[in-house]
């Protein structure tokens, strides 16, 4: 039987409240508001909750297809004053553990049943991924590096960052062609004294190919206007000297 075929009490259109299982002392109760504490609270619906207790301890429920839920002013002794009549009769029992009560938790079950299934199975994938990344790696971690290395290149790149965050790249031109004027003077013999222009022309008379050779480089290192053509610059006059003390050899 459906529990909407033959039901104890209904609702609209016929749907069940109250139905019996056939051949079974069970009922099912589809809505809770008919005995709730809410219900209770109502003593109208608490007097019905207690008659419907009554009729199902007699059990005539199989009976109720147009059971009714009676006036207090109705029920009389046979409801309220005379408990005795109730007592000779079957207890009701209720069975909620549909509902969870009286269930026990096992942590093991709960992680695998919703709604923590969802998270379990997150915390699994990640492992997953996790491993397959650590597959993936070639040879041993690498060590972390210096924030400052060793050696004359790191000690190069360390004073250009300096002098970049100081501003003072504009005029590394001019020192660079001094600096150059004094360490050729120094490798090609120049006469002990000679300075500035004096040294300039020393130096351009040791270039046999061009005229003033190392004047117009060392101008043109000093004139440098960005980073390009300093490079340049100091790449002209390093040459320059490097053929000059070439040629002595």
């Amino acid at each position: 039987m459906g529990a909407d075929e033959d039901p104890i009490i209904a609702a609209g259109n016929d749907k069940a409240v109250l139905t019996e299982l056939d051949d079974k002392p069970f009922y099912i109760l589809t809505d809770p508001d008919l005995i709730n504490n809410a219900a209770l609270a109502d003593s109208t619906k608490a007097a019905a909750a207690l008659d419907l207790i009554s009729r199902l301890q007699s059990g005539i429920g199989p009976s109720w297809s147009n059971f009714k839920l009676p006036d207090p002013d109705q029920l009389g002794d046979d409801a309220s004053e005379n408990p005795d009549k109730r007592g000779r009769a079957q207890p009701v029992m209720f069975d909620l553990t549909l509902h969870g009560a009286g269930r026990k938790y096992d942590l093991a079950k709960l992680l695998v049943e919703p709604p923590f299934l969802a998270l379990t199975l997150t915390i699994l994938a990640a492992a997953a991924l996790a491993f397959l990344r650590g597959l993936g790696r070639f040879g041993p971690p690498r060590a972390d590096q210096r924030a400052i290395a060793f050696g004359k290149r790191a000690l190069v790149d360390t004073t250009a960052m300096l002098l970049r965050r100081a501003g003072r790249l504009d005029e590394l031109g001019g020192r660079y062609a001094a600096l150059m004027r004094v360490r050729a003077g120094a490798l090609l013999g120049a006469p002990q004294g000679l300075q500035g222009e004096a040294l300039d022309r020393w130096l351009d008379s040791r270039d046999k190919d061009e005229v003033s050779g190392f004047t117009a480089r060392a101008q043109a290192a000093g004139e440098a206007k960005n980073l390009t053509q300093m490079h340049e610059a100091a790449e002209r006059l390093h040459d320059w000297t490097a053929r000059r003390l070439g040629e002595r050899r």
